[in-house]
Order: structure tokens, then sequence, then C-alpha cells
């Protein structure tokens, strides 16, 4: 199993990005600055390193500067930073120092993995090793349980039993959760288009994608309409209602 280090100084940033990583079967371990972190890879080096950049005692950069002074015989892991801060400098900097890569936050979960697992399959090639098979990605694809929803704090993981739905509005979305509650994202609906359908959601029109598992009952009209378990009614388009019907038939037994 692969061991990916955690270096940041917000517990809350550390616990998201541990919880997207341990889902998607990899082993995690985590350090709250850059002195821990730089203990830690140097007592036991991992196959990847998730870092800040801006933390006390030893920031990002100063890390990496370290890791390259004192590592001189060995292969520094794949480096990423995972930070706020975007001056096109900073970038440089980090890739002049040996960076493999820049992950901006708030971040997306699909990223997040799409990012490490290039990274790591890059340094097996290099290594002469085989990058991952296909199979095995499909296996860590079919663990997740939770959706990664951006928030200004980095991200919260929600499971996929509680949403409802997903609404389109413009450039933003609107998860409709249980419990009357509600997340307003910044992010257009078909970033999350792709995960939600394969975790039980159904597209069933232009704007609104449901949650079959909280579908209540179908009321018959020109396109039609879905009671959702939180009392919603939600509309079908009219070229969606044949493919909605033999579903909630097929699934559910619903005509």
């Amino acid at each position: 199993m692969e061991k990916i280090l955690i270096v940041e100084d917000e517990q809350h940033i550390r616990e998201v990005l541990q919880d997207i990583l341990e889902l998607a079967g990899y082993e995690v371990a985590q350090a709250e600055n850059g002195k821990q972190g730089y203990n830690a890879i140097i007592a036991d080096t991992p196959d990847l390193v998730l870092c800040d950049v801006n933390m006390p005692d030893l920031n990002g950069f100063d890390l990496l500067l370290s890791l390259n002074q004192v590592m001189k015989d060995r292969v520094i892991p794949p480096f990423i930073f995972v930070t706020a801060k975007v001056e096109k400098e900073d970038i440089r900097k980090g890739l002049n120092l040996g960076a493999d890569d820049y992950i901006m936050k708030p971040f997306n979960h699909k990223h997040i993995l799409e990012v490490v697992r290039m990274r790591l399959d890059k340094r097996k090639k290099i290594a002469g090793q085989n990058p991952t098979d296909e199979p095995a990605i499909a296996s860590r694809k079919s663990s997740f349980d939770k959706l990664g929803i951006p928030n200004e704090n980095g991200l919260d993981l929600v499971p996929f039993e509680n949403i409802i739905r997903c609404e389109a509005d413009r450039a933003y979305c609107k998860f409709v959760l249980t419990g009357s509650k509600k997340i307003v994202v910044s992010k257009p609906m078909k970033e999350f288009e792709d995960v939600l359908t394969q975790n039980g959601f159904y597209k069933i029109h232009k704007s609104i994608i449901i949650n079959l598992n909280h579908i209540e009952k179908y009321l018959n009209g020109a396109g039609g309409e879905i009671l959702m378990t939180d009392g919603s009614l939600v509309p079908v388009s009219v070229r969606k209602k044949k493919d909605v019907l033999q579903i909630l038939k097929n699934n559910f037994g619903m005509t």
C-alpha cells in the first residue's frame, strides 16, 4: 500500500485530505508543521508528500530546500504543494526547488486523487516499475462513499446517502441534503456530474441530478414530477421521462 504524508498546520484540512486518501486506498500519515514533516520524511520516506506552503517553524519552501540539502544520495518522494498562494513567483520558486505539482485551495477531491495518482505513476515509470493497472484504479474509485464538496476551509466530505439532489444555477450549484441542510458551491454542476451518476444519482433535467434512493413517488404529467423524501417536487424533462420511468420500474418497482 502506498504511503502519503500530509504536512499541514490546519487540522481540518489534514483530516479532510486524510479521509479522501484513505477512502481511495492509501496509507496516510500526518505532520502538523514543517519540522514534523522533515523528521517524518527523513525517518521513513513516504511514497508522496502533500505539503502546505505557509506553516509556522518551517514553511513548505524551506522544508523542501532542507530535504534537497540532506537527501543528496536519496530520492526525494514526489512533492506536491497544496496552497492558497497563487502568485507566479511562488509557483516558480516551488518548482525551482523541485516540487512536482501545485494544488490550489479550495481543492476538489477528484483533482487531488488525479494528481496524486499521476505523480505516483510517473515516479514508478522513472524507477522502472509498472504503474498501477486499471483494475486497481477502478477498485479504489468504488471505495468512495462520500462526496467532497468545496468550502472556504477546504472540503466537506458528505456521505452520498445524505445528498437528496444537486441543482444547477448558472456558475453555481446547490446541494440539498437530509436534515433540511443546503450547501451552495461556486462551481458548475457538471464538475460533480460524473461522480454523482456513478454513485446512485440520475440527471432528470438539464439542471437537476437526484439521488434515486431518495425518491418517494413519481407523479405523471407532461414531463412528470418526482416527490423526494424531503417533500419537494422536482420536474422531469419530457425527453427524460421514458428513461426515468424505466429506471424506477426496474430498480424500485414503481410504475
